[in-house]
């Protein structure tokens, strides 16, 4: 008894879908569950134990070596054989597989050609929603309990990661580490700056937002990133007024991270602010309070309607959110991307002023 899911989306998909691969878990308990994803997506196995193993495959590829792929998903027999993707490719990819059922959105005849069950796409919804639809042809009442409430995904962190962040905090910060926490993460991923998706926010902002919370010293700001943000974070640091870093200003960003421990520090804070980005989804998964800047994506597509997460993006421009269904790269003019310090200061107060656990 088993079933396969294909994911080509990035960390941020990964994470969005696992509600839905626990809503079939616990409807199928008994069925071992595998996944096959892009190659920089495989870590999500480090924030849940729902998969029996995760398979990498390039969907991403100019060429994509269809054998491989064939190879891949015939390694076993699946009854289940899910697909993620809304394209016609994703369509086409199920004729690979021997699964009894093949479930996968609707595309036009491919759907009644390639799958034997096909489920309307409504992107109108949180995205971790929009997944669990795939669902409905064989979990009863389903459709009901995703109209009803968002699905939040839920990430599992191991001691090992929950105690490497407890020794790396307490030196660092010695005497601040039981005053509120604000962990920045400014950076976005390569891949959509690549590919003209601009979703960061300016760096003189971020510098000015940084420069207003050391003002109180109730709070402690730590800057955290990978390798994809130093560009980022070296620009933000160009901009800071300052020359000696002020004693509740801490920067992480040059620590090496995996995924697991980037959600153990994640899991220290009392606030997370970021951009919309897949450090936003992590701290959605551990339930953390959030403020996130947001362009010209929909924050009521990739994040659930909860007090403890806070969107913030420019109101009255009739133009946004235009990515993903009116445009699928960035304008030439994106005054989306023009939030004001102010505002995000303002939600990041309402966020350590309520009484809301983080």
């Amino acid at each position: 008894m088993r079933a396969l899911f294909i994911n080509s989306g990035g960390i941020g998909d990964q994470i969005l879908f696992l509600p839905t691969v626990k809503i079939f878990k616990e409807n199928f308990s008994g069925y071992e569950i595998d996944l096959i994803c892009e190659p920089r997506s495989v870590v999500v196995g480090e924030l849940t134990n729902l998969y029996r193993k995760i398979k990498a495959y390039d969907f991403k590829e100019a060429n994509l070596d269809i054998f491989k792929l064939r190879e891949l998903i015939r390694a076993r027999s699946y009854k289940y054989l899910f697909l993620t993707g809304s394209s016609y490719k994703a369509n086409l990819i199920s004729l690979l597989s021997n699964a009894e059922f093949k479930i996968g959105f609707h595309k036009g005849i491919f759907s009644k050609l390639c799958l034997t069950n096909s489920v309307k796409l409504n992107k109108n919804q949180y995205a971790a929603n929009m997944f669990a639809t795939l669902l409905t042809p064989i979990v009863s009442n389903l459709e009901k309990r995703i109209n009803a409430q968002p699905l939040l995904p839920e990430i599992k962190l191991t001691p090992a990661s929950i105690e490497w962040a407890k020794e790396t905090l307490s030196p660092r910060i010695k005497d601040r580490y039981f005053a509120k926490k604000i962990f920045i993460h400014p950076g976005v991923s390569k891949l959509s700056i690549k590919k003209n998706i601009l979703k960061g926010w300016n760096a003189k902002h971020w510098a000015k937002l940084i420069e207003k919370l050391l003002e109180n010293q109730d709070n402690t700001v730590i800057l955290i990133g990978g390798k994809d943000d130093s560009e980022t974070i070296a620009e933000i640091y160009k901009k800071l007024s300052f020359f000696t870093k002020p004693n509740n200003f801490f920067d992480f960003s040059s620590l090496e991270l995996s995924l697991d421990r980037l959600c153990a520090l994640i899991n220290s804070s009392d606030l997370l602010v970021c951009v919309d980005s897949a450090p936003m989804h992590l701290a959605v998964g551990l339930g953390k309070k959030l403020v996130a800047f947001f362009g010209p994506t929909d924050p009521k597509k990739l994040l659930p309607a909860d007090p403890r997460f806070i969107p913030v993006h420019v109101d009255n421009l009739e133009c946004r959110p235009c990515l993903f269904d009116k445009r699928k790269e960035s304008c030439a003019t994106p005054e989306c991307l023009e939030v004001s310090p102010e505002l995000m200061l303002n939600a990041i107060q309402k966020q350590l002023e309520s009484g809301l656990s983080g």
